[in-house]
């Protein structure tokens, strides 16, 4: 019965095979150097639907239930994003954000992030002592 329940890793894609699926429409790969999104490349992942065992792609989770898929991309079943958590150590990308000490917000980090932004800047326009 455990058997039953296990997951296999997902269904190869992409340009000779080199990549995995993400979701029915999502192939990515670190030798692809990226992720296809709705192109010919992905459509042998729509066959996944049909099989009648779930897979889970590879990669360490990220986001909201996403695992990594590239260098610096996180993809859930549906959608793919930049993510910095995914960044592959000693990688040209990794080193290029750790020098400019770039990180990746997620919604609400980067709504507030705004917020302040914009508060200060009213606060600057202001006379001191006006509220």
């Amino acid at each position: 019965a455990l058997a039953d329940t296990a997951l296999r890793q997902c269904l190869p894609c992409g340009p000779g095979n080199r990549g995995r699926c993400f979701g029915p429409g999502i192939c990515c790969g670190v030798e692809l150097g990226g992720c296809y999104v709705g192109t010919a490349e992905t459509r042998r992942c729509a066959e996944e639907d049909y099989l009648p065992s779930p897979c889970q792609p590879g990669g360490q989770p990220c986001g909201s239930g996403g695992r990594c898929a590239a260098d610096g991309v996180c993809c859930s079943a549906d959608t793919c994003a930049a993510d910095a958590s995914c960044l592959e150590e000693g990688s040209e990308r990794a080193e290029e954000a750790a020098e400019k000490n770039l990180t990746v917000l997620d919604g609400s980090a980067g709504d507030l992030l705004l917020r302040l932004m914009q508060l200060a800047g009213r606060q600057q326009g202001r006379q001191p002592g006006l509220l």
